[in-house]
């Protein structure tokens, strides 16, 4: 049975659609309260959504996107889209690399 995320306060919004028709769908292991829009289908704990990478780099050898493979200790490292196909990989380095590797909105 579905529960309404009334008591989650109504400044929360989906992270992907910005909808306001959420419901609670379980918590996860540190006992916070997961949700789940009912427009896109995304589950999320607020104040935890992870940033999407809007500017992703493209390949240098096929040219198609990257995806976000790993994140390392001084950087993070894109795969090619069309792996296995393609096995290229590009590392940036940056300063302001997250510990826990999670970006947080």
């Amino acid at each position: 049975m579905q529960k309404r995320a009334k008591d989650l306060g109504k400044d929360i919004a989906c992270p992907v659609c910005r909808s306001q028709a959420l419901y609670k769908y379980g918590t996860v292991r540190e006992g916070l309260q997961r949700v789940r829009c009912v427009v896109c289908g995304r589950q999320f704990i607020p104040g935890h959504e992870r940033l999407l990478i809007a500017n992703r780099p493209l390949c240098p050898l096929c040219g198609k996107s990257m995806h976000l493979y790993r994140w390392e200790g001084n950087g993070v490292r894109f795969r090619c889209s069309d792996y296995p196909g393609c096995k290229a990989y590009i590392k940036l380095v940056s300063q302001e690399v997250p510990h826990r590797g999670m970006l947080r909105a």
